[in-house]
């Protein structure tokens, strides 16, 4: 038994949080004591007798471990400010921007992809976030200037958050023959993951070719895979599936996430249900991005995500991108991403109104897509918490009133305060 379990008056803690409610609790109200990086004790009334270099009042707001955020590109966040600057294209069709996409990364530098990554890093540090995947481009263009500059912003940010690195060849590694060398020595330098976008080569047989690299290089490495596949709603699309037969010849099962996943929505749904069956049997888990909503028409962008949580996938949402070559209007708080999901996916038909599932998107599904497990708040455990305004679920995801705490082993890192006042 701790001295703060005891009552002692002479206890010190680094940081008393009084008057919680621990998220997935009965309600109760409780102290949570910090000391050393670790929880030492939770309780009602845990905190009387304590003194506290910091106290915070949470006035029965939920506590719960950090948010985690599935999928994002950290070297290309806030990269669209530079579009007019240099002149490049305002809008067009897709070609047109992927082009703009490789003329804005030629001149990326790592200082000004390490200054921007860690921009965002601390972004999602005031949003709750402990725990982000970022996709890093490596081919051609960039060569290793965009994976050396986030894993710089990761080392730089270590104090307030988590970053795990995927080697992402964005150009292909059949198309971008260069790209394959790029991402070994990119994992060989510190890169967690590797990625690939097969959808992007010329053929089909550079894009199955494309697979078996992408899982040569994982086990050559040990390594999970984070890939883009069947990225846009279009029929023909059609390497999820070849994706979770290898993930099952290759013994990767659990160690594979698939991002976004839009073409599976334009299949018919005899193929949809014979392609969910094998990627279950995968243990492959689903990250889709409600963001890819913008130009779907006919279709909405997020997979199947309902016939996905009834086969028993993990499906977790994620920001895409952020204020970059394709997305001018993002923003980072989970809590949002959960509410925009819960209509885009939807949610409301499932248990509960989905109201728990949207929730699981953006805690514990989000931390297994990225390969880590659920934490769990408990005296002897990490202090590492989220401190929320609202007092249960439904009220957080309507953003009420989103004041919040970011805490990181034992350290309060990021705070935000939304003060209400009415004049009437």
């Amino acid at each position: 038994m701790t001295d703060f379990e005891k009552g002692d008056a002479n206890a010190l803690a680094d940081i008393v949080v009084s008057g919680a409610c621990i998220d997935g609790s009965a309600g109760e109200i409780v102290d949570i004591i910090v000391a050393k990086g670790v929880i030492t004790a939770i309780g009602p009334g845990a905190a009387a007798n304590v003194t506290a270099t910091s106290r915070f009042d949470a006035q029965g707001g939920l506590v719960l471990s950090p948010f985690a955020e599935p999928h994002t590109h950290p070297d290309k966040v806030y990269s669209h400010e530079n579009i007019a600057r240099l002149g490049l294209p305002s809008d067009g069709p897709r070609p047109v921007l992927m082009q703009r996409q490789r003329d804005l990364k030629a001149r990326f530098t790592h200082a000004d992809v390490m200054d921007r990554a860690s921009r965002f890093m601390h972004a999602l540090a005031i949003e709750g976030v402990g725990l982000v995947a970022g996709q890093a481009d490596i081919d051609s263009v960039t060569s290793l200037i965009s994976v050396e500059g986030v894993l710089a912003a990761r080392e730089a940010c270590e104090e307030i958050i988590e970053l795990v690195v995927t080697a992402f060849p964005q150009e292909g590694l059949i198309g971008d023959p260069q790209a394959y060398d790029l991402v070994a020595a990119a994992l060989s330098m510190g890169a967690d993951r590797v990625g690939g976008w097969p959808n992007n080569e010329p053929d089909e047989d550079a894009r199955l070719a494309h697979l078996r690299q992408v899982f040569e290089l994982a086990e050559k490495f040990g390594v999970g895979i984070d890939i883009n596949i069947d990225y846009f709603t279009d029929p023909s699309e059609r390497l999820l599936e070849p994706l979770a037969e290898m993930t099952v010849a290759h013994g990767m099962q659990g160690l594979v996430n698939a991002n976004h996943v839009g073409a599976l929505e334009t299949y018919s749904n005899e193929d949809a249900a014979r392609v969910i069956e094998k990627v279950a049997a995968a243990g492959i888990s689903v990250t889709v991005c409600p963001t890819n909503l913008q130009g779907s028409y006919p279709w909405r962008g997020v997979s199947r995500p309902n016939q996905l949580l009834d086969a028993g996938i993990n499906v977790a949402i994620g920001t895409g991108n952020h204020q970059d070559n394709w997305d001018l209007l993002s923003v980072l708080d989970p809590l949002e991403r959960a509410r925009f999901g819960w209509h885009a996916l939807p949610l409301a038909g499932r248990e509960g109104e989905g109201i728990d599932e949207a929730w699981r998107m953006v805690t514990t599904s989000a931390r297994a897509a990225i390969g880590r497990p659920a934490m769990q708040l408990a005296p002897g455990a990490e202090a590492s918490f989220v401190v929320l305004s609202a007092a249960e679920r439904l009220h957080a995801l309507r953003n009420e009133p989103a004041s919040r705490l970011t805490v990181r082993h034992g350290k309060v890192v990021a705070s935000r305060s939304v003060v209400i006042e009415r004049h009437y």
